[in-house]
């Protein structure tokens, strides 16, 4: 995780499609502020996770506040992306995906 950073929101969603190997597909869920930032709300939140044609180690999600290629590790099942401070981790677990979004302080 970032240095210095402190975790502000955590995620907890589930896929909406069967097939728990992949992360392509739609999840919907939650995410919880675990920080009493004044710009951080709880959510529900729907995630659209689609293959990038001719990268294999590249997601693309869409989302109700964030739109972007996020880095794919087959081996770990994450998804990661960093965006300016901020720095997102997902863990896929067959149907579930459980995540943080740490930022700075």
């Amino acid at each position: 995780m970032h240095a210095g950073g402190a975790i502000s929101q955590n995620s907890k969603v589930r896929k909406a499609e069967p097939d728990a190997d992949s992360p392509v597909g739609t999840w919907l869920g939650g995410s919880v502020c675990t920080s009493g930032a004044p710009s951080c709300h709880d959510e529900k939140v729907v995630y659209y996770v689609t293959a990038i044609p001719d990268n294999p180690d590249a997601m693309f999600i869409r989302a109700q506040t964030l739109s972007d290629s996020w880095k794919y590790d087959r081996t770990k099942k994450t998804l990661s992306m960093e965006s300016g401070e901020r720095f997102w981790l997902l863990l896929i677990n067959g149907k579930r995906i459980d995540g943080t979004l740490t930022v700075p302080g």
